[in-house]
C-alpha cells in the first residue's frame, strides 16, 4: 500500500499570491481523431509562453496539448454509453509509479480486521459528506481507457460558447487520451435529468502530458451540441475562479465508486503546499477525481464559483477524508483562455446522427458498487 507517511495537522496557511497578466492566445492547430476514434495530438502556443507565476507552480509554460474527436467518433461514444455499461462503470484504474507498483491506494470504507490500520486518522471534527439528488451543473464523465469503462466527476463551467466542462487531468489522461467520453450532468440513480452530452476536444497542459506534474492535474473538455443546443444553456454553469486564496469555504461534490448519488460536502480549504490544496471531509472514494470546489454554492440551481477540482497530490489523497487539488493560478487561466480561443476559431464537430434520447431509469439503477481498497480516485 501507499499510505501518506506522515498526518500533516495545522492550521490553513493563506498563500501568496501575485497577480500576473497572461498575454493574448496564439492560433491553435487541431488533429483530427481517425475512424477508429484515435485522435492525434495538436500542441497549442500562448504568446509569453514562459510567464511564471513568481513561487507559484502551474503557473510556468502555459501550453495546451489538444485533441479533437471526430464526429462518427463521437456517434460511436453515444452508441456505447448504454444504461447498462454507465451502471457498470468503474473507477479509474491504479496507474503505475516509477517501481510499476500502484501510485495510490484508497482506503476500503468498510476495512477488515485483517487489514492494516490506517497511518494516519481524520482529525477531530472533519465533516462527513452526505448524498443528495445531483446538481445541473456537475455530473459524471464516462470514458474508456485500456479498453475498460471508467467515470470520474466534471462540472459545467462558464464560457462565451457555453459548450466546456472541468475535470481532472488524470482522468482523460495518462499514457494517452482517453476515448468514448460522454459527460452527464445530474447523473444519480441511472438517471440522466439533463441528457448525455459526447466530448469534442480534450485539452491538457503540455506539462501534464510530457510529466503528470501534480500541478497541472486540470482539464478542459469541449462538449458537441445535442439537439442543437450547447449545454450551459441546459444546465447553467459555475464561474471558474483564478488565483484565489488557498482557505476558502466551500462546498465540494463527487460520483463514488459506492454510491448510486452523488455526494456534497461543506467544508473549507487550505494551503498544503505552494500550488497545491487541501480539504478534510469524509467520503470521497475512487470516482470523485474531477470533483469541483466550488465557493457559494447555490443549491438551488448548482451555480458557484469553482477553483480547483479533486486531483493534484497523490491524484487526489490517499485517504478518504483527505482530498487535495492543483492551485488555480496562471498556468490553468491560460489553458482555460486556449480552450475559449478554441471555440472561437474552429467548429465544434457535429454527431453525424441524431443524439439518442436520454434513458429513464427504473429501479434502483446507479453507479455500482466495486472493491476499491486498490484504485485511485
Amino acid at each position: 500500500m501507499s499510505w501518506r507517511s506522515t498526518y500533516k495537522a495545522g492550521v490553513a496557511a493563506l498563500g501568496t499570491l501575485v497577480a500576473i497578466s497572461v498575454a493574448g492566445v496564439a492560433a491553435v492547430a487541431i488533429g483530427s481523431a481517425g475512424a477508429g476514434g484515435t485522435a492525434q495530438a495538436a500542441v497549442a502556443g500562448v504568446a509569453d509562453a514562459s510567464v511564471a507565476d513568481a513561487g507559484v507552480p502551474g503557473g510556468g509554460p502555459a501550453t495546451a496539448a489538444t485533441y479533437r474527436v471526430s464526429g462518427a467518433a463521437q456517434v460511436r461514444t453515444r452508441l456505447h454509453w448504454t444504461p447498462q455499461r454507465m451502471r457498470t462503470a468503474t473507477a479509474l484504474a491504479p496507474a503505475p509509479t516509477r517501481a510499476g507498483l500502484p501510485a495510490t491506494t484508497r482506503m476500503p470504507m468498510q476495512p477488515t480486521e485483517s487489514q492494516a490500520a490506517p497511518a494516519a486518522s481524520a482529525p477531530k471534527g472533519t465533516p462527513r459528506a452526505a448524498p443528495f439528488a445531483g446538481s445541473p451543473t456537475t455530473g459524471a464523465l464516462f470514458y474508456t481507457t485500456g479498453g475498460k469503462n471508467h467515470f470520474c466527476t466534471a462540472s459545467v463551467v462558464d464560457s462565451t460558447a457555453g459548450d466546456m466542462v472541468l475535470t481532472a487531468a488524470h482522468c482523460v489522461y495518462w499514457k494517452g487520451f482517453a476515448t468514448n467520453i460522454e459527460y452527464v450532468p445530474g447523473y444519480h440513480d441511472g438517471k440522466q435529468p439533463y441528457g448525455a452530452w459526447p466530448v469534442a476536444r480534450i485539452t491538457v497542459a503540455s506539462g501534464w502530458e510530457s510529466s503528470h506534474n501534480p500541478d497541472l492535474d486540470f482539464a478542459f473538455l469541449t462538449t458537441a451540441s445535442v439537439g442543437g443546443q450547447r449545454i450551459q444553456a441546459r444546465t447553467g454553469g459555475l464561474t471558474i475562479g483564478f488565483t484565489r486564496w488557498y482557505s476558502e469555504k466551500i462546498e465540494v461534490i463527487g460520483h463514488n465508486d459506492t454510491d448510486t448519488e452523488p455526494i456534497r460536502c461543506a467544508t473549507k480549504s487550505f494551503r498544503f503546499r505552494t500550488g497545491q490544496m487541501e480539504f478534510y471531509c469524509h467520503g470521497f472514494w475512487t470516482g470523485t477525481s474531477g470533483g469541483p470546489w466550488i465557493i457559494g454554492y447555490n443549491a438551488r440551481n448548482g451555480t458557484g464559483t469553482v477553483f480547483g477540482v479533486i486531483g493534484g497530490y497523490e491524484q487526489g489523497g490517499d485517504y478518504e477524508w483527505a482530498s487535495y487539488s492543483a492551485y488555480f493560478g496562471p498556468a490553468t487561466r491560460s489553458l482555460y483562455q486556449q480552450v475559449e480561443h478554441q471555440t472561437a476559431t474552429l467548429p465544434t464537430p457535429t454527431p453525424a446522427q441524431p443524439p439518442k434520447p436520454a434513458p429513464t431509469a427504473t429501479g434502483s439503477a446507479g453507479i455500482a458498487y466495486h472493491p476499491i481498497s486498490d484504485t485511485p480516485r
